[in-house]
């Protein structure tokens, strides 16, 4: 019977692309591409199934550590051992776990991910060894993140909050409580799944069918993130340097490239400069980074009569921001699984045919937009 349903899911789609949502609400998008016997493998899990970090800051950043490990904490050591590498991350909009490594081992990259529906079974020494982990990485974060932090914090409603997480509300968290979390995290409902490489779609789609009808059964709600006014908001952060940020509204969007391309136009031109975007469909912060305030004040000097220099620079820096991102790598992997969740229907591909398109006025407005209507960040130290 399962064999029969599972057929029935394959019908009408191509031999080299197969797409579907499966009756627990989980997706998968496969696709046979030449990349010289290589497989990529990349779950996206939503924030959606635990808005708010289920009232602790850090708790999806805790399950993915803990998540990754395995059911017998040996899932990275046991994929390194077949030639496959596992990488995990959290972002504001989900985590993802990403598995890569040759094409002849992806029935057993899409049987690794089954592992991490496991019911997630922990102690409360592991539990505070990966929180000092965390709290460790928290040294290493970039000078920009609380900059970044208070962008996600002052522009949306609700506000993001620092997927880093806050270490002291994280060590509240019981064995009994992420089980639970974990479970809540996983449910089929929030999980996206994309598989490409040199393998045969309707053999993967199968065993992917199989691995994600083991994950928790549930339904989630997906609401969308409302904007703030922004325009001549200023706040301060404990941090070092000045900081701009300006609303994206998705990768699909051609103003979104636009502050892109002009951000990175004015990294190349003003040294000292620092450009950061968490790419997804959703709206979210670009963020223009530097050690001074003098060195964002310079944005200021530039007007209509500099568009012509401008303007073909930050075309060909989004066009290079575009190309980067459709390098078949983790980025690529964890954004087209995003896609099935948030914009189905959008061609990643076809985003440099944005980039490539956009218009004078379109990076003239984006220009005015860093040099008056973005929100501003000092730092206090």
């Amino acid at each position: 019977m399962f064999a029969s349903l599972a057929c029935a899911l394959l019908i009408g789609q191509s031999d080299d692309i197969l797409q579907k949502e499966l009756p627990n609400g989980a997706k998968y998008r496969i696709e046979r591409t030449a990349d010289k016997g290589e497989v990529i493998v990349s779950l996206f899990v939503s924030q959606a199934s635990m808005p708010g970090d289920g009232g602790v800051p850090g708790t999806r950043h805790l399950l993915e550590h803990l998540i990754a490990k395995g059911p017998d904490g040996m899932l990275d050591r046991r994929l390194e051992s077949v030639g496959l590498a596992l990488v995990a991350r959290t972002e504001r909009d989900g985590a993802s776990f990403v598995i890569m490594g040759p094409s002849d081992k992806a029935a057993i990259a899409v049987e690794a991910i089954r592992e991490l529906f496991a019911p997630l079974k922990t102690s409360q020494e592991e539990i505070d060894k990966e929180i000092k982990i965390i709290d460790e990485e928290g040294v290493f974060r970039a000078k920009f993140a609380p900059f970044l932090d208070a962008a996600w914090a002052g522009l949306f409603e609700p506000a993001v909050p620092s997927v880093h997480g806050d270490i002291k509300a994280m060590a509240t968290l019981t064995p009994e409580k992420l089980a639970n979390s974990a479970s809540t995290f996983l449910a089929s409902g929030g999980l996206s799944l994309f598989i490409a490489g040199d393998i045969d779609p309707a053999v993967i789609a199968l065993r992917a069918t199989e691995v994600l009808s083991d994950a928790p059964q549930s339904k989630v709600m997906f609401a969308p993130r409302d904007v703030l006014e922004s325009i001549g908001k200023k706040t301060t952060v404990d941090g070092a340097g000045n900081a701009r940020a300006v609303i994206s509204a998705g990768i699909d969007r051609p103003m979104t490239l636009a502050r892109l391309g002009t951000a990175l136009a004015m990294q190349r031109m003003l040294p000292g400069i620092i450009v950061t975007y968490e790419a997804s469909c959703d709206r979210g912060p670009i963020l223009l980074y530097a050690d001074s305030a003098a060195t964002l004040e310079k944005l200021r000097s530039y007007g209509e009569d500099d568009l012509r220099r401008i303007a073909p620079l930050s075309r060909g820096m989004a066009v290079m921001w575009c190309n980067g991102m459709l390098l078949r790598g983790p980025d690529y992997a964890v954004m087209k699984a995003k896609l099935l969740r948030q914009q189905p229907t959008f061609n990643l591909e076809g985003m440099r045919d944005t980039a490539y398109g956009l218009t004078d006025d379109e990076i003239w407005d984006a220009l005015r937009d860093w040099q008056g209507s973005a929100m501003h960040i000092e730092g206090t130290r």
